[in-house]
């Protein structure tokens, strides 16, 4: 197939590009322009093709035309403000995935997040939810990812990695949870999904169905550094407002203040896992053996 990845130089896209390469595909990898021109030779391994991309300004149908699967995985996270999120992340991701429709690209997945559920406080999760039912009308796939982790500690895995290195981790939802998701099995659903013809109207949760316990997921992260969880609860709303006080000052930081309601107020299931089985699809069990690196 011709697979066509929005988001492609990013840590879910990166994952995503290498599996469908492995498997045969051709790797379309939409990016910014100025990032085209820059990338490094080992970089470029497992892509057939670089085509220009920004999420604000999403090019027309033709682009997607010669696809057979498209993946939209772009989001830009360093928008913090509802106008800003709504008039570039959803608006562009709207009109994406309504040219790549337009186009008659078979599959069009959208990479949502186990932060959209109905009732979510989150202003990321409303956003991906948003965009969710664009693309189910459109008769797309929403997939949504738990927290992903493994050996290339990326996104917010990497993050809560870094927070363990502290002397003393702040613990934030000592008594909430996550669902994980390993990267490779993320990767193979992923390209199991897109392989399938079988019809996903509802959102589907790429995620071990089981919750880690929040505090739980720290030690382990901790020991597969070979340190000791040392942490103090600290209450959520104090970290949200001194994150969002920097976010004025325009302070780069490694989490946003949206991100804390991600991790204080978690879906309660996992959507989808019967519909999923029925495709092969399973995810293990959170567990850091092997992913220590």
């Amino acid at each position: 197939m011709r697979v066509g990845i929005t988001g492609a130089n990013g840590y879910v896209g990166t994952i995503l590009r290498a599996a469908f390469a492995e498997e045969g595909h051709e790797v379309i990898a939409f990016a910014r322009s100025n990032r085209v021109t820059s990338e490094s030779a080992a970089a470029m391994v497992g892509i057939a093709e670089w085509r220009p991309y920004e999420i604000k300004r999403p090019p027309s149908g033709a682009a997607f035309s010669d696809l057979d699967v498209l993946i939209h995985g772009a989001w830009d996270l360093t928008l913090v403000s509802a106008g800003d999120v709504w008039g570039v992340n959803v608006s562009g991701s709207q009109q994406l995935l309504r040219n790549a429709a337009d186009a008659g690209v078979r599959r069009v997945i959208f990479i949502s997040s186990m932060s959209a559920y109905k009732g979510t406080r989150q202003l990321y999760g409303q956003a991906k939810l948003a965009c969710e039912r664009t693309g189910s009308s459109l008769g797309g796939v929403s997939t949504r990812l738990g927290l992903v982790y493994g050996p290339g500690w990326g996104g917010m895995a990497g993050a809560l990695r870094k927070l363990t290195n502290l002397p003393v981790t702040p613990l934030i939802g000592a008594r909430s949870h996550q669902f994980t998701v390993h990267e490779a099995d993320l990767a193979a659903a992923m390209v199991r999904i897109a392989e399938s013809d079988m019809p996903l109207p509802e959102p589907v949760g790429l995620a071990n169905p089981e919750p880690v316990p929040f505090r739980r997921l720290m030690k382990e992260i901790a020991a597969s550094q070979g340190r000791t969880l040392r942490a103090v609860p600290v209450p959520w709303q104090l970290v949200s407002g001194v994150l969002k006080a920097a976010e004025a000052l325009r302070v780069p930081l490694p989490f946003r203040s949206d991100s804390i309601l991600g991790l204080v107020h978690p879906a309660a299931e996992v959507p989808g896992v019967e519909r999923l089985k029925q495709l092969g699809i399973e995810f293990r069990s959170f567990s850091l053996d092997g992913d220590q690196r």
